[in-house]
């Protein structure tokens, strides 16, 4: 009860921190994964050389990512560099609770862009998603979370973190199978996806789609050992006390 009230309290103050921002980090992540989809709709969706379902799952993925990933992983490296942890140490919360808490908010902040994009697919492209992809976005989001949330802790500046987040954008969206189908990839670029959430969670996203029941359970399981390690990772690494729990 007690972890469930800190985590309570701790999300609430991370979104009120947001309130003078939130509605311009909803529009960024909202119109960024939009604005990929209607691009790449433009430039290859007319000539049918891909299925459009891969755009739309492309383009979910990505807002999530954008959030949930790289705008946190920029996000806590800056708190870290402030010295914002600190005034948490002072308090009789767990490190894990904390983390989670952070994870949480980039993944409520991910949810308007996949919104949107679900919306879109539905009434413009006629591609339903079935209901299982909202628990699966929401644990992809929680998946990247982490991820982001393990690049800001470990960064040694908020500068390093600022341009990993850039590089990491760049090989998330154009180096993973997540706009076009795996095997488009050389081999040994398809193996080394498989180290990040994006190519996981857009694995998940197809399955739900095509209603490939093995599939799913298999990208869903990786995504879920993806949160658990990352989310799990981080506070045993964060040494914001001088004496550890």
């Amino acid at each position: 009860m007690k972890a469930a009230r800190d985590f309570w309290w701790l999300l609430k103050g991370e979104l009120y921190i947001l309130r003078d921002t939130w509605y311009w980090q909803l529009v960024h992540t909202s119109f960024v994964a939009f604005a990929y989809l209607l691009f790449l709709a433009i430039l290859v969706g007319r000539t049918g050389s891909i299925d459009m379902r891969y755009l739309v799952v492309g383009s979910l993925v990505f807002g999530m990512a954008l959030s949930g990933m790289l705008t946190l992983g920029q996000n806590v490296a800056h708190m870290k560099e402030a010295g914002v942890f600190e005034y948490y140490a002072s308090l009789p919360v767990s490190k894990l609770v904390y983390i989670l808490a952070l994870a949480a908010r980039g993944t409520l902040l991910a949810l308007p862009s996949a919104a949107v994009i679900w919306t879109l697919a539905w009434f413009f492209l006629d591609i339903r998603l079935p209901l299982v992809a909202a628990p699966v976005l929401l644990l992809a989001g929680l998946a990247m979370a982490g991820f982001g949330a393990v690049i800001g802790f470990w960064s040694p500046s908020a500068v390093v973190a600022l341009l990993a987040t850039q590089i990491l954008q760049v090989v998330v969206v154009f180096f993973s199978p997540v706009y076009y189908p795996a095997s488009l990839l050389p081999t040994w670029l398809r193996w080394l996806s498989n180290l990040w959430p994006t190519t996981h969670a857009a694995s998940a996203l197809q399955a739900a789609l095509s209603q490939d029941q093995t599939a799913l359970f298999r990208s869903t399981l990786v995504l879920a050992a993806y949160a658990l390690f990352s989310l799990g990772l981080v506070p045993r690494r964060l040494p914001w006390r001088m004496v550890e729990e």
